[in-house]
């Protein structure tokens, strides 16, 4: 089995390398707030739903002999965490043009959560108020 996880350091998708992705989004949306670009209650709302297991969370069910996985014969051989490199910051090492890492990595981001912050905004501003404080957020 493969699946994202936060290894023995701590370390997880979006925060392999000292730079929190995280952190990163939570500020500029702060930052929005703090700006009057949007409410308490829309920086309140958008949250990301994402958890890592850590290694021991992983590999319980294969090791607890209660556990219906366990029960059913799966048993934990072996396991091991990985970072894989993000692709888009490895070639930016390669080109050093700011542009282009944006232009090719912010795409990727907004795929998995521009509605998470879309939902989050107020329904009765008008739709394209919503609309450009998305596009100025992924401007940010």
């Amino acid at each position: 089995m493969l699946n994202f996880c936060r290894d023995e350091n701590g370390k997880y998708l979006g925060n392999s390398t000292g730079v929190n992705m995280f952190t990163n989004f939570a500020q500029i949306w702060q930052d929005f707030m703090a700006q009057g670009r949007i409410g308490a209650e829309e920086y309140r709302r958008m949250t990301l739903p994402q958890y890592y297991n850590t290694v021991e969370e992983f590999s319980a069910p294969f090791k607890k002999t209660e556990s219906p996985v366990y029960c059913a014969g799966l048993k934990l051989k072996q396991i091991e965490t990985h970072i894989t490199p993000c692709p888009f910051a490895e070639a930016f090492k390669e080109h050093q043009d700011a542009q282009r890492f944006a232009e090719e990595y912010i795409p990727t981001v907004r795929s998995w959560n521009k509605s998470i912050f879309f939902g989050a905004l107020d329904i009765q501003r008008p739709l394209k108020e919503r609309e450009k404080i998305i596009h100025d957020y992924y401007q940010t």
